[in-house]
């Protein structure tokens, strides 16, 4: 039984939550001014059936309300309405949001990582 790609399944979820902002898995050579990224840092497998991938958002803006209200969006979104990715059971905050700008273009941006638990299609 393969686990999905949870890093994909995330970004198809928070397209319609940040929109008209891009969800992006890493970031653009060209970027945006507001745009979101969501990657998969880690996480295990605790057995062949579920999955537990921790995933960071990010959120970038022109400034650091805008930026915090994006990631907000998103944090709420995971948490309250993980049920529409149809084999996620649970989303945990693992770190809450915080400031972390990028070092090298000083771009304001928001920061938080949860963790799924995500159980294997069926075969």
């Amino acid at each position: 039984m393969p686990f999905p790609d949870a890093q994909a399944m995330t970004r198809q979820f928070l397209l319609p939550v940040v929109a008209p902002h891009r969800v992006v898995n890493t970031v653009p050579a060209e970027r945006p001014a507001t745009f979101v990224r969501a990657w998969r840092n880690g996480g295990t497998a605790s057995n062949r059936i579920v999955d537990r991938p921790q995933i960071t958002v990010e959120a970038w803006a022109p400034d650091s309300v805008t930026a915090f209200e994006v990631l907000e969006e998103c944090r709420t979104a995971l948490l309250n309405d993980h049920r529409r990715m149809p084999l996620v059971r649970k989303v945990e905050e693992i770190t809450g949001p915080y400031w972390s700008p990028d070092p090298d273009t000083h771009t304001p941006r928001w920061r938080l990582t949860v963790q799924l638990t995500v159980r294997a299609h069926r075969a």
